[in-house]
């Protein structure tokens, strides 16, 4: 695949454009997408199709299978990336009207013949990694070994910046068409 390509996510009206990330070093952040990702391969529970790491309006392929990629135009498979960054935006860590739940560590959305991973990172990023579906036989393992590593005190996969006033605002201001 070579080295990863960043894109950029964008909107018809160009709101979103300029944001920045929460994190203080997103090379960081990218090193722990990669040790999430090298260490769900290792453990060998599905097939991986894709992995995209996201950060506010940008994203980054850090694993693509080859088929999976030949099987679609370069306009389709940018689309569908851009789709799963912008269904996992939704996907916040912090959910206020679940805060009795906890914080969410990962969701995972099961398709007729793909399975989709979501883990964010923080308010604006994030991994998504997709598999076959009928390549993952044991579904507690498949969920276990991503929680391992998310709870694992050694990982720093989660953002420890917290809360940034200043950036919920732009986002706010751009996303608003204010």
């Amino acid at each position: 695949m070579g080295a990863p390509r960043t894109r950029t996510l964008a909107r018809r009206d160009g709101a979103g454009a300029g944001l920045t990330s929460r994190h203080t070093n997103v090379a960081d952040m990218h090193d722990e997408a990669d040790a999430f990702v090298d260490e769900l391969r290792e453990a060998d529970i599905a097939r991986m199709r894709r992995a995209i790491v996201y950060e506010a309006d940008e994203y980054e392929d850090h694993h693509v299978r080859e088929d999976v990629e030949a099987s679609y135009t370069p306009e389709e498979f940018d689309e569908q990336a851009k789709q799963l960054v912008l269904k996992a935006l939704d996907d916040e860590v912090e959910q206020p009207e679940f805060a009795r739940f906890g914080h969410l560590d990962m969701t995972v959305r099961w398709f007729h013949d793909v399975v989709v991973l979501q883990v964010p990172l923080g308010e604006w990023g994030g991994v998504i990694v997709t598999f076959d579906r009928d390549s993952v036989v044991d579904t507690g393992a498949f969920t276990d070994i991503a929680l391992d590593y998310i709870d694992d005190e050694s990982s720093e996969i989660r953002d420890a910046d917290g809360a940034d006033e200043s950036f919920d605002d732009a986002v706010e201001d751009a996303f608003s068409g204010q």
